[in-house]
């Protein structure tokens, strides 16, 4: 009986406190609690990826589509919806070839099985954009066959996954394909380069590249694909990638050629003195932010007009119907020279930002 009585006690007490009036001026005012502080309007989706151009094409104009990183988590054999609409655009869009600097499969762990995961992807995007006479030319990454030491059997069945899956292009001379290789595919040589890791400027590929760039023929334009950048997009990843001053000068001193990267999964197009080149987004999993921008999933459109500069531009996922506005994007990315690593000074830039459609 005590302890009822006390109870109702204790809640009259409550009850009376409750009540008791605020004093003048300390009232709660939502308005005052959840006032927000001034900041700079953000830029919206609408202005951040307009619509991309729909405009006929001049004749003979080439239309080759980048698709990069479409791996999932690691041992994943799940392709996202990104990926399968990607592939789908580009054979309903008629594009003319297909390129990737690498990650098509999502290996570089010990354990995997490496065999289901190459069976997934070939059955998933090789053999489709195969059976639509689509070539397709990549690149190895570090999630397909990684250099480093301790992934030698990942290596393995990178080269058992493509023993019977030649292009249909006629290989350069010299070439060890899958890992690096080259073909020329209407009037454009494509080159794959075996960049998963940092490579030394005494690593052999560069021996037999530097012997095809010098080569008496004069296509349209050269792609060479290596999954590691020249110099870093993404901050957080600034060691990855290529590292070697005379891969940089091979390419800089050959005519209307393209470099284009994976691995920091951000976008970015630009040049290196006169090498144009093309970091490319994410397709699949773990798209990144560049500078605070949005991380955006998407595949890139590389047009090469006969008589024209090569024009690039990224596609935004889900429907591909929009592109990454460049004048969103830095004008110039930096990596300043370090004396501790020996590199000189690489100032990524873009051509023009002043327009929507890149002109490399």
């Amino acid at each position: 009986m005590r302890f009822i009585l006390l109870t109702i006690f204790l809640i009259f007490l409550t009850s009376c406190q409750s009540e008791k009036p605020v004093p003048e001026g300390q009232q709660d005012s939502p308005a005052e609690v959840i006032q927000p502080q001034p900041t700079k309007p953000a830029i919206s989706d609408d202005n951040r990826y307009p619509p991309a151009p729909n405009l006929p094409a001049p004749p003979d104009t080439l239309k080759i589509a980048v698709i990069s990183d479409i791996n999932g988590s690691y041992g994943s054999l799940y392709y996202l919806p990104s990926v399968k609409a990607a592939v789908q655009n580009i054979i309903q869009n008629h594009y003319d070839f297909v390129v990737s600097p690498g990650d098509l499969v999502a290996g570089q762990k010990h354990g995997l099985n490496y065999d289901m995961l190459w069976k997934t992807f070939h059955y998933e995007i090789g053999d489709v954009f195969f059976d639509n006479n689509l070539e397709f030319i990549f690149a190895p990454g570090n999630h397909d066959a990684s250099a480093y030491p301790g992934y030698e059997i990942e290596r393995m069945a990178f080269a058992r996954a493509f023993e019977n899956r030649h292009p249909r292009a006629p290989l350069i001379e010299g070439s060890r394909f899958p890992f690096y290789y080259g073909v020329i595919i209407r009037d454009v040589r494509v080159i794959a380069l075996d960049i998963t890791r940092p490579i030394h400027d005494s690593d052999p590929q560069l021996d037999w590249l530097e012997n095809v760039l010098n080569a008496p023929v004069t296509p349209r334009a050269t792609i060479v694909l290596g999954h590691l950048p020249l110099s870093p997009v993404n901050l957080s990843q600034f060691w990855e990638v290529a590292s070697s001053q005379r891969l940089l000068r091979i390419l800089q001193r050959t005519p209307n050629t393209i470099y284009i990267s994976g691995h920091h999964h951000i976008y970015y197009p630009g040049h290196i003195g006169e090498l144009r080149t093309i970091a490319a987004p994410a397709l699949g999993a773990g798209a990144r932010s560049l500078l605070g921008a949005p991380p955006v999933t998407g595949f890139v459109q590389i047009t090469i007009p006969p008589q024209a500069p090569p024009q690039v531009t990224a596609l935004v996922a889900p429907d591909f119907t929009r592109m990454i506005d460049i004048k969103t994007l830095p004008a110039h990315l930096v990596l300043t020279d370090r004396e501790d690593t020996g590199m000189a000074e690489y100032i990524m830039e873009m051509m023009d930002n002043s327009v929507n459609t890149n002109n490399l």
